[in-house]
């Protein structure tokens, strides 16, 4: 089965968008669409009619655009099940369910924590995350509905996928995740070569998108609450307890 090919493009202030295409067929899938603009752009860019939208969770910069490309391409919309403040729902999902679209598999991960009903989608042939809100390089979403157990079991589903998993995630917030994590972990050697990168992918306006699962295993701090040096930096050895303070500290940073 050959790769689907994705395509990122910026929406709003700092928000991503992915088109994926398939590679047999000029037909796509958008992952949260809020730019309507944006999105016809990268269509027709790459010469593709839009099939599907996959919607990750409500908050309006995810959802914004979907009516009217609704209207306009009559595409068939995916969504959480359980999410009453989506839009319209062509297909409902649900927790482990797999999907097929665009000659690829898709596994619907719940990931409760930013939203109680957010939903990752994952492509386990090709190692590839739809993260939304839930997981962001070097961070993670704010925590606007759910509980820290919630959100720490969310990412713990998280750090079982293949190493090699590659995360799409929703918003461009690297660098200032990046200086959060050297504030707390400043001699974390991975971090600080990866902060340099960062820099440079700034300066060049360039995304830092998709960020691989190996390396924000070892420099994320949210995906480390259960790893002796954070125990001893917050003094705990609870990681649902661990998270709460970390997501506390970078709420206010």
């Amino acid at each position: 089965m050959q790769k689907p090919n994705i395509y990122i493009f910026p929406q709003l202030t700092d928000n991503y968008g992915y088109l994926i295409k398939n590679p047999h067929e000029n037909e796509g899938a958008i992952i949260d669409p809020s730019d309507l603009e944006m999105c016809e752009k990268i269509l027709k860019l790459n010469d593709c009619s839009l099939t599907y939208i996959l919607l990750t969770h409500h908050h309006d910069d995810h959802i914004s655009a979907v009516s009217d490309l609704k209207k306009k391409y009559n595409c068939t919309v995916i969504g959480n099940e359980s999410d009453e403040l989506l839009p319209s729902l062509d297909l409902k999902v649900k927790t482990d369910q797999e999907i097929s679209i665009l000659n690829s598999k898709y596994r619907i991960i719940s990931t409760p924590g930013h939203t109680m009903q957010h939903i990752c989608y994952y492509n386990k042939d090709h190692h590839l995350l739809f993260a939304g809100d839930t997981l962001f390089s070097v961070g993670c979403g704010r925590m606007f509905e759910g509980t820290p157990e919630f959100f720490w079991e969310s990412l713990s589903k998280i750090k079982l996928l293949d190493n090699k998993t590659l995360i799409y995630f929703g918003h461009e917030y690297t660098q200032s995740n990046v200086k959060f994590a050297l504030s707390i972990d400043p001699n974390n050697s991975d971090l600080i070569e990866y902060g340099k990168w960062v820099e440079r992918q700034y300066l060049d306006s360039r995304p830092t998108v998709p960020a691989s699962l190996e390396s924000e295993l070892k420099i994320n701090p949210f995906l480390r609450c259960d790893n002796s040096y954070f125990k001893n930096f917050f003094k705990s050895t609870n990681p649902v307890e661990i998270f709460k303070k970390m997501r506390a500290a970078k709420d206010t940073f």
